[in-house]
């Protein structure tokens, strides 16, 4: 078991920074941490600060409970879709 929420937490974070098309830098200063922080969380590799996580969670729009809460599939596959579409209107010719 061990490492399994840290593991939980590193993908729902990637996750989300990726579906709102954030940068480990933009996201760190929209939560006011440093983007270290945002790299050794989404690594799995250190303990993360309740304030910390609260932080973070700020910047997503989200309680801690809505943070840490299982991910819905429908509607991250439906944010995905979105942002994978949007990219596409935006390519050249």
């Amino acid at each position: 078991m061990g490492r399994s929420a840290r593991n939980l937490l590193a993908q729902k974070l990637r996750i989300l920074r990726m579906i709102n098309g954030w940068s480990q830098e933009q996201l760190a200063e929209a939560a006011g941490v440093h983007r270290t922080l945002i790299s050794l969380v989404e690594r799995s590799e250190c303990n993360i600060s309740l304030d910390n996580l609260e932080k973070i969670a700020d910047a997503f729009g989200l309680s801690v409970p809505e943070f840490l809460g299982a991910p819905d599939a429908t509607a991250l596959g439906e944010k995905f879709l979105t942002m994978l579409n949007s990219d596409k209107k935006h390519e050249p010719g």
